[in-house]
């Protein structure tokens, strides 16, 4: 956690100049699980907005979010160490479900 913010200061004082007014996040995720702050205030505030706007109750949001990050950090990993099989045909957004 301390690296990753003595890293994203020095990237926001070095980018900081060419974008104004913008900052630089890392989401921080672990092999075992975990995330870093940034990621989990990212998460959060997804699962916030689609509490907001579209009715879903925050903790299946939450899930449904963690769940969907897995298992697409699952596919590239597989598809980095064997490759792609088949034509990459990216599912709609209009298709998820989030109440499983």
């Amino acid at each position: 956690v301390a690296r990753q913010t003595t890293r994203s200061s020095g990237i926001n004082a070095e980018y900081g100049e060419i974008v104004e007014g913008e900052t630089f996040s890392p989401l921080v995720l672990t092999t075992t699980g975990g995330v870093g702050p940034e990621m989990d205030k990212a998460m959060k505030r997804a699962a916030k907005l689609l509490e907001d706007r579209h009715g879903e109750m925050y903790n299946e949001a939450l899930t449904t979010i963690r769940r969907r990050l897995r298992f697409c950090l699952l596919i590239s990993t597989l598809r980095s160490l064997r490759g792609c099989r088949t034509k990459y045909s990216p599912a709609g957004l209009n298709e998820i479900d989030f109440n499983l």
